[in-house]
């Protein structure tokens, strides 16, 4: 399974968090997008752990960015808990650091 989804796993009150433990390439986003969306509307708080990540492309940039937008529209919170190698060195090549507000993560 490529997405383990913790809900309410701590004790912030209404979180989500996002484990993702496979890669995040085209070949898996639709799948991983379909379970993302199915519990988007019943949570304010969405933590995303990618620290097992072992590829990342730009349809997994996509992803992160698609989800960005809507948890933004709906203004709710996201944050990014871990990221592995792989999805850092995208990210900074993208120059996303700023736009996911990830520099405690690096």
């Amino acid at each position: 399974m490529a997405l383990k989804i913790e809900e309410n796993s701590s004790k912030t009150e209404g979180l989500c968090r996002f484990v993702f433990d496979e890669d995040l390439t085209i070949y898996a986003i639709e799948t991983l997008k379909q379970e993302m969306a199915r519990v988007i509307d019943a949570y304010t708080h969405f933590e995303l752990d990618l620290a097992s990540v072992e590829e990342f492309d730009s349809s997994g940039i996509q992803l992160l960015l698609g989800f960005q937008r809507e948890i933004k529209r709906q203004n709710k919170e996201l944050n990014l808990a871990a990221m592995s190698a792989p999805v850092t060195k995208l990210m900074k090549m993208y120059g996303l650091v700023e736009c996911f507000d990830i520099g405690e993560v690096l």
